[in-house]
This record gives structure tokens, C-alpha cells and sequence, in this order.
């Protein structure tokens, strides 16, 4: 009996330690890639999209509840160029435009994640070893964390089971660890490959997924079956239970066109996979800016007569002087190429000068040089306030150059306005430039850090017209030169909704503080 037991302990330690000689990795690679697996194929579970060459799946989609059954064929074609990539025939007669709509969503999702997808989907570091039975072997993963696109977030919820028969791919499937988005309480997703053309293939899967609660509890099944394959190099692909092709049945055709005649060039960037906004938009916008600035020069003069320098009489590097505008404009835009885009913008603003002007003592024998029915000043303050509100009519234009790599994006947008100050008569040119980096995240909202510098002329020249105490006519003139604020700092965001709005918001921090919101409608 003693050594009955013994043996049975030594069994037990072989077993154990050959159980965990099993599940140790191979070195410098991993148990898909040991067997000739590509770990392609786990992105092909999570999107069927995520394989090579050109395919048609047969899938049938049921509600159990109400017994609704859709009937239909999606083709996935890299090589159609009359439009996207996924084209679906719908068997089952005739779709709401509701329906088409979600329909239409989800070829251009499923096309833009397809070309632009370029790093694994799965975690690596999770593929482990899981068991095995007789000449099965399972091997568990999980998929990545960060960095998936919006489109596939729900995969981020998902533990994958891998089946090795003889160490050849069987089938993949994915359960949910967590309740998914859109109330999905419960996801189960049978992916079935077989080997082809020196790989392997999705010859089909199964769906199932339970979605609400209780008595609004909806129990949806998918079935799909591939009809046809053919790889990237033209190989018409066979595999083992390829169903018979049947005669082609009439169905209508769903398809989701590149584009229109603007942008130029925007047909061929849809193609590969880059989102481009709608070519053409109007918006409305309103921007709050207040700096503070410093006057360096400021002369004057009286009905033509000789202007009269006043940097020597008043103290103008002492002077505090705030300028909050007030701007609401309309702006028209077009994208002329995916990268550039044109504006023309036109509006009008409030201006609120209020400043302290420190005086000097020689401004006492300038003010008494001035008739009398231009200003009586028996006690001159150490300061003169000066608080007026002053009106503007602005028109312009500009361009925006434009790019992105993965989730980041860069721009540049230039704006050439004139701005005509009424109560002054006179019109400033400004040239403003805003250089902007973005992170588009997983939720849709672009994310924006820059600055913006504003450039224009400082020595601005004008009149004011007034009346004397007997309503005779006089005219003021004036130069006024000022030291401006040329760059601060740009934080913003902006959000797409619905394809056709959108909404902005950007915040200059710094010595110029400004909000400017954008609210806009794209064609």
C-alpha cells in the first residue's frame, strides 16, 4: 500500500510537470505562429473585413421575437471602383430608409476600418494555453485595450477561445466578459475556418447576441456561410465543404459611392480608407477676445492742421489699456483637395476700449493752446479714462492645410480680414495664422493644442467728425501706433454629429485670452 501511494504521487509530478511543459511557449514566437498560423486570423474573427483578396458571405439574420428575417449577400470587393470596398444585396425585398441608412453606416465603417487597420487587434501577451482534449487543443486571448478604432470597441469586452485539431484552425470563438454597448448582455460568435491557398479563410460563422431586458429582451441569430473566395494575387480559392454555387438570385444592390466632384482628388482618398468631411459647409461663429495693450506713439490735430506728437506728453509705457471685441460672423467653406480647404467669412463686432492715460504735466499747456469750446479743463486729473464702445464691419478670407497619420492630425489655417471701424473711419488688415495638432479619440471628438498669432499694421491713421458748441463742422485727425500681442496659446475641440453638423470650441490662454464656437452645417 506504501508504495502503491508513492507511485502514485511520482505519476502525479510527471503529469503535473508534463501538463506545464504543455503550456509553456515556444521561444521567440507563439503557439498560432509555431503551428503556420498567422495571428491574422483573430483580426478576421473580430471583421471578416480584416482578410485578403475578394469574398461574398451568404447571411441570414433572425429576431426571435417577432420573427423578422433578413435575407442578404455582402460582397467584399478592394478592386471596385465605383465605390467602396463592402457592397451588400438585400434579398429580402424592399428596406426602409431607416434601415438602408444603418445599412449604409456600416459598409462605410467596416471599409474605412479595413484599409487603415494596420497593428494586430489582439493582446499577444494573453495568448495562452488553455487545454486540451484528444486531438483538440484550446488557446485563449484577449484583444487589445487601447488604440482600437470606435468602430470595434466592443471587442475590447471579448475573450477569445482558439480550436487547434491537429494543429490545424478549426474555429475561433468570442464570448463576452461584459455587458457590450447598445445593451448587449450577452455575445457569442462562432468564426469556422478551413486552409486555402497556403493560409486560412473564413468559411463562415455563427451569431448569437441577446440584447435588453426582461420583456424588451430581443434574441438576435446570424448565420453566415461563405459562397466565394479569391486571393489578392486572382486565385480562385477552393476548401473543403465550399458550398455549390447556386444560380444568381435578384436582390437589390446597397452600395456606398467614393464621393462627388469636390474634393479633387477625394474619390481616390476615400478609396483607400482616409475619412474626408463633407466637400462644402456654412457656419456661424462668435468670438470673445480681450488683450491688453500698450500705445506707442499717438498723435493728434485739428481740421487739417499740424498733427501734434503726445508720446512726449503723456506717459504712454504707463498706460493701461484692455480691448474686449466682440465678433459674430458667417463663413462659407469649400475642400478643394483632401488637404486644403478655402473660406471666405464675413461679420461684424463690438469693440470696448477702456484705458487709464497717465498724464504728464506738459499736456496742462497743450490743453490750454486748444480753444475753449473744445475742451475747458480747469484741473487736470493725473489720469483720463477713456471707455468707449466702438463698431466694426469685417470681411475676409483664408486656407486650411490639413493632415493625419492614425489618430493625429495637423493644421494650419490662415485668415486675411479686414476690419473697418466705423465711429473711426478707417479699415485694419489683420493676417492671422493658427497652427493646431490634434488626437482624434475613440468617442469622435478631436482634441486640439496650438496657438494663434495675429499680424497687422500698428500705426493706424483715422478721423472723428464732431460739432462745437455754435454746430459748426470740425474734424479730428488722428495716428495711433501700439505695441500688439502676437502669439498665444490655442486649446480646442471639435465634434462631428449625424455626418452633417458639427461643433467647435477653441480657448487662447495666455497674455490674448479668447472662446470662439462654431456651429456648423456640412453638404
Amino acid at each position: 500500500m506504501k508504495h502503491f501511494l508513492l507511485i502514485s504521487v511520482f505519476l502525479s509530478l510527471v503529469c503535473l510537470r508534463s501538463s506545464s511543459a504543455q503550456e509553456q511557449p515556444p521561444v521567440n514566437s507563439n503557439y498560432l505562429i509555431e503551428r503556420g498560423i498567422s495571428p491574422r486570423v483573430l483580426d478576421a474573427t473580430a471583421s471578416i473585413f480584416m482578410q485578403d483578396g475578394r469574398f461574398s458571405e451568404h447571411i441570414i439574420l433572425e429576431k426571435k421575437e417577432d420573427k423578422t428575417k433578413y435575407d442578404f449577400c455582402v460582397i467584399y470587393d478592394p478592386s471596385y471602383e465605383q465605390g467602396m470596398d463592402i457592397r451588400v444585396v438585400n434579398y429580402s425585398g424592399r428596406i426602409s430608409k431607416k434601415e438602408q441608412k444603418k445599412l449604409k453606416r456600416y459598409i462605410e465603417k467596416s471599409h474605412y476600418f479595413s484599409r487603415m487597420a494596420m497593428d494586430y487587434l489582439y493582446d499577444e501577451s494573453t495568448l495562452t494555453f488553455s487545454r486540451r482534449s484528444g486531438d483538440t487543443v484550446v488557446l485563449s486571448y484577449l484583444y487589445r485595450k487601447n488604440d482600437i478604432d470606435n468602430y470595434l470597441r466592443n471587442i475590447k469586452r471579448f475573450r477569445g477561445e482558439i480550436y487547434l485539431v491537429n494543429d490545424r484552425l478549426a474555429k475561433v470563438v468570442l464570448t463576452n466578459t461584459r455587458p457590450l454597448r447598445n445593451k448587449i448582455s450577452r455575445y457569442i460568435k462562432t468564426v469556422f475556418f478551413a486552409p486555402a491557398g497556403g493560409g486560412y479563410i473564413v468559411t463562415g460563422y455563427r451569431e448569437e447576441m441577446v440584447k435588453g431586458k426582461g420583456k424588451k429582451e430581443t434574441h438576435i441569430l446570424t448565420r453566415a456561410e461563405t459562397t466565394s473566395y479569391t486571393s489578392s494575387g486572382g486565385k480562385v480559392l477552393t476548401w473543403t465543404g465550399m458550398p455549390e454555387v447556386s444560380a444568381a438570385r435578384a436582390g437589390d444592390t446597397v452600395t456606398v459611392k467614393l464621393g462627388g466632384p469636390l474634393p479633387i482628388l477625394g474619390k481616390e482618398a476615400t478609396k483607400l480608407g482616409y475619412q474626408l468631411p463633407r466637400p462644402v459647409g456654412v457656419a456661424l461663429f462668435s468670438h470673445l477676445q480681450e488683450q491688453y495693450m500698450q500705445f506707442t506713439g499717438l498723435a493728434v490735430g485739428l481740421d487739417g492742421g499740424q498733427m501734434i506728437d503726445l508720446e512726449n506728453v503723456l506717459a504712454l509705457e504707463e498706460s493701461d489699456v484692455t480691448l474686449t471685441s466682440t465678433i459674430t460672423m458667417a463663413k462659407a467653406d469649400a475642400w478643394i483637395f483632401p488637404f486644403l480647404n478655402v473660406m471666405f467669412i464675413v461679420g461684424a463686432g463690438e469693440n470696448i476700449l477702456d484705458a487709464n492715460l497717465m498724464v504728464n504735466d506738459e499736456l496742462i499747456d497743450f490743453f490750454d493752446r486748444l480753444p475753449g469750446w473744445i475742451i475747458d479743463v480747469p484741473n487736470l486729473p493725473q489720469t483720463v479714462p477713456i471707455n468707449s464702445t466702438i463698431r466694426s464691419e469685417i470681411y475676409g478670407g483664408g486656407a486650411t492645410l490639413a493632415g493625419g497619420v492614425s489618430d493625429f492630425n495637423l493644421s494650419v489655417n490662415y485668415q486675411l480680414m479686414f476690419t473697418r471701424i466705423v465711429e473711426a473711419n478707417t479699415t485694419n488688415m489683420v493676417n492671422i495664422i493658427t497652427p493646431m495638432i490634434g488626437y482624434m479619440s475613440p468617442f469622435g471628438v478631436n482634441f486640439m493644442l496650438g496657438g494663434q498669432g495675429q499680424f497687422y499694421n500698428t500705426v493706424v491713421t483715422g478721423y472723428l467728425e464732431f460739432e462745437d458748441s455754435d454746430g459748426d463742422p470740425h474734424k479730428m485727425d488722428y495716428i495711433v501706433d501700439f505695441e500688439p500681442i502676437k502669439w498665444n496659446g490655442m486649446v480646442g475641440i471639435y465634434k462631428g454629429f449625424a455626418k452633417h453638423w458639427e461643433l467647435s470650441m477653441q480657448f487662447g490662454f495666455g497674455q490674448r485670452t479668447s472662446l470662439t464656437a462654431v456651429f456648423g452645417y456640412r453638404f
